[in-house]
């Protein structure tokens, strides 16, 4: 298999109404072709106020496949532990965001 980081549509934070407030983000991904399947994904780093997400695709090697572009959705749970007031940026392959914790 390879396994590539996937291009990002993309991204939104999402608040649960739980106690602690839960973060959610939500991801939009491409699929380059017929063959290509979400692969998963790895919180890589966490910082102060900075958060690096890989979001990878997996396609089997010497595959040949459809010239269908299609796309994935994922929510990853980003927990509960930020700093109410707070802005904080999250970077998922080559796109970011940034939120403001309540």
């Amino acid at each position: 298999m390879e396994i590539k980081l996937a291009p990002i549509h993309e991204l939104d934070i999402r608040f649960a109404e739980s106690f602690p407030v839960q973060i959610f983000l939500y991801v939009k991904g491409g699929l380059p072709d017929g063959c290509t399947r979400f692969h998963g994904f790895e919180i890589v780093n966490r910082l102060e106020k900075a958060l690096k997400i890989e979001v990878t695709t997996e396609k089997p090697k010497d595959a040949i496949c459809t010239a269908i572009y299609g796309y994935f959705e994922q929510n990853i749970n980003l927990g509960s532990d930020f700093k109410s007031g707070q802005t904080y940026t999250v970077t998922v392959n080559d796109k970011s965001t940034s939120f403001t914790m309540p």
